[in-house]
């Protein structure tokens, strides 16, 4: 397996040290998020994108999205603004040709967002009095352009150079139990139903979960209750998010049976794990 604890030390470097939240898009067949090293940074971690994404709907924007922003990013780096309002630095990945994803530096607030919050607001019926208050947390401005694109630069040439040793063959080559695993790796972190996974795979729910429970001795459930707390554990150790807000960013849509289940896997409730391993 390919080793990304240099990946994973230099992010939190550039979080901790330069106060950049950066997070991972890799498009395509790559194994690189697959790991619950680099999975956590698989989205941002700043409390109004949170706030957004528990809203169905909006989450849903917000990876749509993703497939825009690889299309732009063609054009090279760029300061963009999302449809939420929140203005961060993009950063391609290629192979020298071909767009393998990009990384995002994120978190920043715009210069004029009453247009977009308002747009938010009645698109995805979230009251704008609770928006401006999560709106408010952003950073009021983006970092030194110059500073942070030779910050970025080894991160960048880092991912590449993993992103293109991990390459995974297309989902069909697979069996079927990989295929479901692979899935539930790369969206974990949404909302999940067996249905949603049969549809995309082509398969019965009942020759999924066969398959499934054959190859690994666990149930579809199990696995994503698993990979949700492994991310839970990163954010709990590497941010500054609530147990609430990081409920709800690894997929969770109750806080209560988020703290319950994650005691049972570990023993120890979010709070006090934060606690024990700081």
């Amino acid at each position: 397996m390919y080793d990304v604890t240099p990946i994973r030390d230099y992010i939190l470097f550039l979080k901790k040290k330069h106060g950049l939240s950066v997070s991972l898009h890799p498009q395509g067949y790559s194994s690189l998020l697959l790991s619950t090293e680099l999975s956590a940074f698989n989205l941002h971690d700043n409390s109004y994108c949170v706030f957004i994404k528990t809203f169905p709907a909006a989450q849903q924007h917000c990876v749509a999205k993703q497939y825009t922003v690889t299309e732009r990013c063609h054009g090279g780096p760029f300061c963009g603004i999302c449809y939420a309002g929140v203005r961060e630095l993009v950063y391609p990945l290629t192979d020298g040709d071909a767009i393998l994803g990009f990384l995002s530096v994120s978190g920043y607030q715009c210069e004029q967002p009453e247009a977009y919050l308002q747009k938010v607001s009645e698109q995805y019926g979230i009251p704008t009095d609770q928006l401006h208050r999560a709106y408010s947390a952003l950073q009021p401005s983006i970092p030194d352009r110059t500073e942070v694109d030779i910050l970025l630069r080894p991160l960048c040439q880092m991912l590449e150079l993993a992103l293109l040793k991990t390459k995974m063959p297309p989902p069909q080559e697979l069996p079927l139990a990989r295929q479901v695993m692979r899935y539930l790796k790369q969206n974990h972190n949404q909302p999940i139903h067996s249905e949603d996974i049969c549809r995309q795979l082509g398969c019965s729910r009942s020759h999924m979960s066969t398959e499934f429970n054959q190859a690994y001795g666990k149930s579809l459930r199990e696995v994503l209750n698993e990979l949700r707390v492994a991310d839970a554990k990163n954010l709990l150790l590497h941010s500054d998010l609530t147990v609430t807000e990081i409920a709800y960013s690894v997929g969770f849509t109750d806080s209560n049976y988020f703290s319950s289940l994650f005691k049972k896997q570990t023993g120890t409730t979010p709070m006090e794990y934060r606690k024990n391993k700081a």
